[in-house]
């Protein structure tokens, strides 16, 4: 695209192509780490109120997939945050945790989230009646009737659907759900942008 500049020397253009122009303004750094402790504060006096009215601390288990240390420091992250607001208990576990010391976490978790790559690796007697089963674990595998491949995940669908009072299916769960929220949050991102000024967004972000 080309932009419109003053009057040029005779024989020359007026117009010269916009990316050689320098920007005005640089990039908003979005600081994480702001809004993480405004939204902490806010959990932290909502499990406070929960508390106080006699409901019992939340709980919840997580699996972890293998030995990855990002993922270590990922999860442990989300450990050290539950403990700051007081929010919940969190236990980890990976798919070499033994079966009978997994069973022991799962059974009393309010919230079992399954995203170890093992198909059918949470089973109804695994679970407390009520739990809020999230199946993030994506797996290929024969179907023994038609001999076709098909999508499961790490839970055992049909039978924790019986027992627990919120599930997940797999396909059609946290996967649909994750880009609808990408795109949701695209579409807020580029309206803050467009209705409120730079300078604006800039100054709120430094605040």
């Amino acid at each position: 695209s080309v932009k419109p500049l003053g009057p040029a020397p005779p024989g020359e253009s007026q117009l010269q192509p916009e990316h050689t122009l320098k920007p005005l303004n640089k990039a908003v750094v979005i600081s994480g780490r702001k809004l993480a402790r405004q939204i902490r504060e806010e959990t932290r006096a909502d499990v406070d109120q929960w508390v106080l009215a006699g409901n019992r601390r939340p709980h919840l288990s997580v699996i972890l997939v293998g030995d990855n240390p990002a993922s270590h420091s990922y999860v442990l992250n989300k450990t050290r945050a539950a403990a700051d607001v007081g929010d919940a208990t969190v236990t980890i576990s990976h798919r070499y945790t033994p079966k009978e010391q997994l069973c022991q976490h799962t059974k009393i978790a309010d919230i079992v989230v399954a995203a170890a790559g093992i198909p059918n690796l949470i089973t109804a007697d695994m679970i407390k009646e009520g739990a809020a089963v999230i199946d993030v674990g994506i797996n290929r595998v024969q179907d023994p009737v038609t001999g076709k491949s098909r999508l499961v995940g790490d839970v055992d669908f049909e039978a924790v659907k019986k027992k627990a009072g919120f599930v997940t299916p797999v396909p059609g769960g946290v996967g649909p759900m994750t880009v609808a929220m990408l795109m949701k949050n695209t579409v807020k991102a580029a309206k803050s942008v467009l209705l409120f000024p730079p300078e604006r967004i800039r100054v709120a972000a430094a605040s």
